[in-house]
């Protein structure tokens, strides 16, 4: 066995001002020749190069199908935007359900209380693939067209895969900004059993949330933010796992941003909480630099994702061009935190003083917090959405439910490099828990 080694437009589901998470890379000082007894660092990423983090190289996909062969868990980050990133996601359920390992596809992009809907519209075999998207209203989610996801789709179908609504329910996120999760439905919370977020984490997405809005947020205005992208990361790591449960399931592949995949502090984390034993293995898609860039090792990809083990394989694709996505954004009605007034959850994090529908206008726009959108190297993702209903049924997804997955709308931000070099961050995952780290056979040549 081997090692368990993007910018939605505003829908009616979404916080229509908020711009979710952007993580923009600074990228160091780069060392133009090492020692003679050091390895060489691979060359700048170019578009269809797969990046192996553990051996520091470029491999084959053929690599990448051994390493993932048995592997229950396999999570494939995606900036939202990038058409070609989910046609490599479509490419890897395909592939990498050749192993004799049948697993559900869940999905950050559909809410909780929408898998009623896509339980009938992909039990029933008369509807095409197109006919899912109608019947997930997809057009008003806020996520980019559902023709750019369809190949995912047809994917799961070539293969006969369950699809699972992974995020939080729509209607969740107001009442998670204003009274954080205590406003968890009884039978969602004891599903996520969310503990306390880890003090290193909660600085780790307050910072990416301040730097994903494009300046017009202040520190203090993050925190209900962070739990929000904490309590949607445990959302999709319940319903990875629940699916491995269904009849016939041995695991789960996840459909999501980038910065929800990281095995350190996103969805990988829950889901140790929840199979230990599970193995794991992520997978994400970064959008290589133009021709004529600055050279820059792989490595230096994986800082915007954050310090220690993040992924272990990075798949660089084409760039596509971007208008600016901080012109115009504005917040109107995200107002300052009262230090002393203002009410914390049980996370210890403060909440919002303002009112549901205030907060509702500010964060149902937005998708999600792991958008890395390149500037130095970058990446997209999301980070606050809604979750789940307050019924066993919709939190039951081995049968129809009203869950619902709620996105929420990346967007890259502008930020400006900053100065002096960028931490240095060992990218070896060998601390990842969830993987086991074996020797990789060498891929064989086709024929």
């Amino acid at each position: 066995m081997t090692p368990s080694h993007n910018k939605p437009q505003a829908g009616k589901t979404g916080f229509p001002f908020i711009v979710y998470l952007l993580t923009v890379l600074c990228v160091g000082t780069i060392v133009p020749a090492q020692a003679a007894n050091k390895p060489i660092s691979p060359m700048s990423p170019a578009p269809g190069l797969i990046y192996d983090v553990a051996k520091n190289a470029y491999v084959r996909r053929e690599t990448v199908q051994s390493a993932v062969a048995g592997v229950k868990y396999i999570l494939l980050g995606e900036t939202h935007n990038n058409l070609i990133h989910h046609q490599r996601q479509a490419e890897l359920i395909d592939v990498l359900s050749g192993d004799g390992i049948k697993r559900a596809v869940v999905w950050e992009m559909i809410n909780r209380d929408q898998q009623a809907a896509l339980n009938a519209a992909w039990s029933d075999k008369k509807k095409t693939i197109d006919d899912i998207g109608s019947q997930l209203d997809w057009d008003n989610s806020g996520w980019p067209s559902w023709q750019d996801y369809s190949p995912i789709a047809e994917a799961a179908r070539q293969h006969q895969l369950p699809m699972i609504a992974g995020n939080l329910p729509d209607d969740l996120p107001g009442p998670l900004m204003d009274k954080g999760i205590a406003a968890l439905p009884a039978s969602l919370a004891k599903k996520l059993a969310l503990p306390p977020m880890p003090d290193d984490t909660k600085i780790l997405f307050d910072q990416e949330i301040v730097d994903a809005h494009c300046g017009i947020m202040s520190p203090d205005q993050a925190p209900p933010f962070s739990i929000i992208q904490f309590t949607r990361d445990a959302s999709l790591a319940r319903a990875m796992f629940d699916a491995s449960k269904q009849k016939g399931i041995d695991g789960a592949f996840l459909i999501a941003g980038s910065m929800h995949v990281r095995a350190n502090v996103a969805v990988p984390w829950h889901l140790k909480r929840f199979d230990p034993k599970g193995t794991s293995i992520v997978i994400t898609m970064i959008e290589a630099p133009n021709p004529g860039d600055p050279a820059v090792p792989p490595a230096d990809y994986l800082k915007a994702f954050g310090p220690g083990h993040s992924v272990d394989f990075v798949w660089f694709t084409s760039d596509l061009d971007q208008s600016d996505p901080c012109e115009g954004i504005v917040m109107p009605h995200i107002k300052a935190l009262d230090a002393k007034n203002g009410p914390t959850d049980d996370t210890g994090a403060e909440n919002t003083p303002d009112t549901q529908n205030d907060t509702q206008d500010d964060a149902s726009d937005g998708k999600d917090a792991d958008d890395p959108s390149i500037a130095v190297p970058a990446i997209h993702d999301d980070i606050t959405q809604g979750d789940d209903q307050g019924n066993d049924q919709a939190d039951d997804l081995t049968a129809p439910s009203t869950n619902e997955l709620d996105s929420a709308v990346p967007a890259p931000t502008q930020t400006a490099p900053k100065t002096g070099p960028a931490p240095i961050i060992d990218p070896e995952p060998s601390t990842n828990p969830m993987r086991r780290i074996m020797p990789i056979p060498p891929a064989q040549p086709r024929e």
